[in-house]
């Protein structure tokens, strides 16, 4: 898989340096464009891998905290991902926008245990 990413990243190189030359003037969003389609040839590997670790979580029997941990993981990936593109495209005001949601979205992924450990603490309080 690597292989691939880096070949594709070389010739991407390689077409961008063939675009300045002739006078392409969006270098921004083709490093953008090259960004997300990088990113993209890589997203059914790590699907499989998310699948194997789910599996491998419910077969221990943490499959609920296993599940959250994924998608905090990922909230935080897709997040990094669009406020690079966000910057990349000189938009930073959307970028801080993107990860203002993206940590708002992580803590409510987290607040029902969040919830449970208080009302556990309470219970023992008692």
């Amino acid at each position: 898989m690597i292989w691939r990413v880096v070949l594709s990243a070389l010739v991407m190189v390689l077409v961008g340096a063939i675009l300045s030359e002739v006078g392409f003037s969006s270098r921004r969003l083709y490093s953008a464009l090259c960004l997300t389609l990088l990113l993209l040839s890589v997203l059914g590997a790590v699907g499989d891998m998310l699948g194997e670790v789910l599996g491998f979580a419910d077969g221990a029997g943490v499959g609920e905290v296993a599940r959250c941990a994924v998608k905090i993981v990922g909230v935080g990936y897709v997040t990094g991902f669009v406020c690079d593109v966000c910057e990349e495209l000189g938009e930073r005001g959307i970028s801080s926008a993107v990860m203002t949601v993206g940590r708002v979205e992580m803590l409510l992924i987290v607040f029902p245990y969040f919830k449970e450990i208080l009302n556990v603490g309470m219970g023992l309080l008692k």
